[in-house]
């Protein structure tokens, strides 16, 4: 069933093709007759103005329609080539674009963006308490939770791999990126997700860095996968952030860093 809009464009679209047929055909029937003689004329462009009104719109509604219906298909191939499959999350490749598309705003308009790369804690106990098809409803609440919590038309959530998800927040500071992680934090923390007669109970731990004006993608997920590291090795269920900006690469994250815990 088409949406209310699009069927609405699909009637605009055919009713002007529809008009634009009749006019041509009885302007070309005009041009014939005026070669065939005064005596044919008026007969034929009745008869060319009767079938073209009879032919034309149920030609032009077809053609309209089988139109609209090609715009659809090319939409959910491409929403299938940009998507995960299993939480409808952006997929890597399309990620990368997005980034690629917020630096190059950041470059020209200076507008800061924050990367946050956030892994699911003991995920593997999730598979073996309640099985692989629990820790995919697992996977798709985590993932329909960080759309709920994020920024509409404003940041962008990529299924990473596995149980790690990547957040771009745009016009995004430091500051601003830590509250965010932190309320992606609790969001998962107070998120109960019911699979069969069992609940499952999850915990996040979150990496935050402020991204660099030249920062490549892969340089980005270095550093805040450093930060999420240093996350789990401080117990787990917590947002750790590198400060910016940050003057040597090497040090260890513990050094350079920023926490926030559950209470």
């Amino acid at each position: 069933m088409l949406a209310t809009s699009s069927r609405l464009h699909t009637f605009t679209y055919a009713s002007l093709l529809a008009i634009v047929l009749i006019c041509m055909s009885v302007h070309m029937a005009d041009f014939v007759a005026e070669r065939l003689g005064p005596a044919t004329q008026s007969n034929l462009l009745i008869i060319t103005a009767i079938v073209a009104a009879l032919l034309a719109p149920p030609a032009s509604f077809l053609l309209c329609f089988y139109s609209h219906k090609l715009i659809k298909i090319q939409e959910q191939l491409h929403a299938l080539a940009i998507a995960d499959p299993l939480t409808n999350l952006l997929n890597r490749r399309a990620f990368a674009n997005v980034y690629e598309r917020e630096a190059a705003r950041f470059k020209r308009t200076g507008q800061r963006m924050s990367l946050l790369l956030l892994d699911i804690d003991h995920f593997k106990h999730v598979n073996a308490e309640h099985g692989h098809s629990g820790g995919d409803v697992a996977l798709k609440a985590v993932a329909e939770t960080l759309n709920e919590v994020v920024r509409y038309g404003t940041d962008d959530v990529a299924r990473w791999g596995g149980e790690e998800f990547a957040i771009v927040l745009s016009n995004t500071g430091r500051r601003s990126g830590i509250r965010a992680a932190a309320r992606f934090r609790q969001a998962i923390e107070d998120l109960t997700i019911r699979f069969g007669d069992e609940e499952i109970t999850l915990t996040v731990s979150i990496g935050v860095i402020e991204c660099h004006k030249t920062e490549c993608l892969e340089d980005a997920i270095e550093r805040a996968d450093r930060c999420l590291r240093e996350a789990k090795r401080r117990g787990r269920n917590k947002v750790v952030a590198f400060p910016a900006p940050v003057e040597d690469m090497d040090v260890a994250p513990a050094e350079h860093t920023e926490t926030v815990g559950a209470a």
